[in-house]
């Protein structure tokens, strides 16, 4: 039991990879209901995203594993619902640009994370980090709930919006950390 309890921080952050796919087969039924279990299926990931991490601190279980696995869960749940709803919603209230920025900054933090590690550079997920994923998912709960009350999708323009100028900082704000280690190395 004790051996079980140690992997709940990864078993819990693998589960929001392996959930992730469900959220594209319930959209793609484009009908209210499925867009109720969306939402669902968000919060869901979104509370094991929090849990994974709460109990790893907890219980002292952070892992270079773990470290690795979460921010990566975290870029295939939210690429995987962004471009979903992008199929979803007209073009003209989800612009393409948006999400390519979205995607653009995932790979370039990425590769900031991979050049820092192979240099030896402490790269922590900063907490602009973060709050920038839970702006993501509080956006991506606006926009299915947005679906499901069938409101004006020019609200869905305004929330993509944030989100994305929100992502540009944090991206911005990486860079910033990574060029700060390297002068201070």
């Amino acid at each position: 039991m004790l051996v079980f309890k140690k992997k709940i921080p990864n078993i819990l952050t693998f589960s929001r990879i392996l959930l992730s796919p469900f959220f594209i087969f319930f959209m793609s039924k484009n009908e209210k209901f499925f867009y109720i279990l969306s939402f669902l299926l968000i919060l869901l990931i979104s509370l094991t995203d929090f849990f994974d991490g709460y109990y790893a601190r907890k219980h002292n279980l952070v892992t270079d594993l773990g470290k690795y696995l979460d921010p990566l869960a975290d870029k295939i749940f939210v690429l995987t619902v962004f471009f979903t709803l992008y199929y979803t919603i007209d073009s003209e209230f989800f612009p393409l640009w948006m999400l390519v920025i979205i995607l653009l900054r995932d790979i370039l933090v990425t590769f900031l994370r991979n050049l820092s590690k192979s240099e030896k550079n402490n790269f922590e997920t900063s907490k602009l980090a973060k709050n920038k994923t839970l702006i993501q998912v509080i956006c991506m709960h606006l926009i299915v709930l947005i679906l499901i009350l069938n409101i004006d999708y020019f609200f869905v323009y305004i929330i993509m919006l944030i989100c994305t100028i929100v992502t540009v900082i944090s991206g911005l704000d990486y860079f910033y950390q990574y060029f700060l280690n390297r002068k201070n190395v």
